[in-house]
């Protein structure tokens, strides 16, 4: 999440993030299907399941952005 919170702030209006209590909002979680956590839902399109380097979250974020 930390990851994410830092490419928002760096692309003000492109990107944005936001973390979300699973077992909180679990009518949220199983629409959008998460199954484990941590979870990264980039734009509705591509998800990212567990910790990952940088580079491979900067590639999911250009794959949802096209």
């Amino acid at each position: 999440m930390r990851l994410a919170q830092e490419i928002a702030r760096a692309n003000p209006g492109r990107v944005t993030a936001d973390m979300v209590d699973a077992e909180s909002f679990m009518r949220f979680s199983e629409r959008v299907g998460v199954f484990s956590v941590p979870l990264t839902l980039i734009n509705g399109v591509e998800q990212v399941v567990g910790a990952v380097p940088e580079p491979q979250l900067m590639q999911k974020i250009r794959s949802a952005m096209q």
